[in-house]
């Protein structure tokens, strides 16, 4: 499971020569026009002021894709550990700004940061799969009949539920680890009794194999487990454009899903990203609530990259993405299960 030890990455941060390179990467950066809120102004002013945490505590928090961060660093600065460093002794030390305390207040108390987020559950809780529902599903009543229509059209049983919520992602991210280790000690034998763990949440799959590698051969993504269990779709010969979270591309490597395979029919666009290498919408997993507007012009600017080419309809895997990108209320993108149901 997690753990927090600022002392293990201190001296790995201190001498981070990456900066204005991290800068670039970074999508509220891009947004703000300046390098404060990049995920690095922060990581610098931390190595100085660890007791005093009020002059970082809102740039950690506007700092929300720091994965992308980290793997521009070229001497492997943690920039992503960092900020769960930051954001837990800013929240220990209650130099939280105002704004903020609301939803930490219900993220800590174990509340989806989702404000449609309805406790649901369908299907045979003694099947062989178990669906872990994204909280950012907009109707997951709807997103449990699509899986489960899926998995019985290839002979399999299934439950489907949200009643994890994120599985611990934002405690995680706040640097909640205690919380979130007791979140996974309680999921732990109810993952245990099934064969397959799938998801349509690339965050909660971050959090499934942060906190059970143990599980990590039978934890799939709805995408892996479509093209595994069913197949290339039989679908439209539409143009589609693919959006795919960039945690999964990081975090997941043993992920190995063809598109052009999964969507025989359509003709594939994967569109440009405005001279940046950030795949991500904003919503960072929830993340990106606590500043409403800068999540509305990143998702605004993904939005752009995905609309750039003639198509007929933008589709992402990850539920908790496509509730980011359509934030910017630009054109729906669809989930791959609203995609395959249709």
């Amino acid at each position: 499971m997690a753990t927090q030890d600022f002392s293990k990455i201190y001296y790995r941060t201190t001498n981070c020569l990456t900066s204005d390179i991290i800068a670039d990467f970074a999508p509220v950066s891009r947004v703000l026009g300046v390098d404060t809120s990049s995920g690095m102004g922060v990581v610098f002013t931390a190595m100085g002021t660890r007791f005093d945490m009020q002059y970082v505590a809102k740039e950690a928090f506007m700092a929300t894709e720091n994965y992308e961060a980290d793997t521009r660093s070229i001497d492997d600065t943690p920039v992503a550990e960092v900020m769960r460093y930051v954001r837990s002794e800013v929240i220990a030390g209650e130099q939280l700004p105002e704004k903020y305390w609301a939803l930490t207040d219900r993220i800590k108390n174990e509340e989806s940061a989702f404000g449609q987020y309805k406790a649901y559950s369908d299907g045979m809780k003694d099947g062989e799969i178990l669906f872990l529902i994204s909280p950012a599903a907009a109707d997951a009543k709807k997103t449990a009949d699509q899986f489960l229509k899926l998995a019985d059209s290839c002979g399999k049983k299934a439950y489907a539920t949200n009643e994890y919520k994120d599985c611990g992602y934002l405690l995680l991210q706040l640097g909640q680890t205690d919380a979130a280790n007791a979140i996974a000690k309680k999921m732990e034998a109810d993952l245990a009794a099934y064969e397959t763990i799938v998801t349509d949440d690339s965050y909660v799959l971050d959090t499934l194999l942060v906190q059970f590698p143990e599980l990590k051969e039978k934890i799939q993504f709805i995408d892996a487990f479509i093209l595994e269990t069913k197949g290339a779709i039989d679908g439209k010969a539409e143009k589609v454009v693919l959006h795919e979270s960039g945690v999964i591309e990081r975090l997941y490597p043993m992920r190995k899903v063809d598109y052009k395979e999964l969507l025989k029919s359509a003709e594939l666009l994967l569109p440009k990203r405005s001279g940046y290498d950030v795949t991500d919408s904003g919503m960072a997993g929830g993340l990106g609530l606590y500043e409403p507007e800068n999540l509305m012009a990143i998702a605004g600017r993904r939005m752009t990259d995905l609309m750039e080419e003639s198509h007929d309809v933008i589709v992402t895997p990850c539920a908790c993405e496509a509730a980011g990108l359509n934030c910017a209320e630009r054109e729906t993108v669809l989930t791959l299960l609203d995609y395959i149901s249709r």
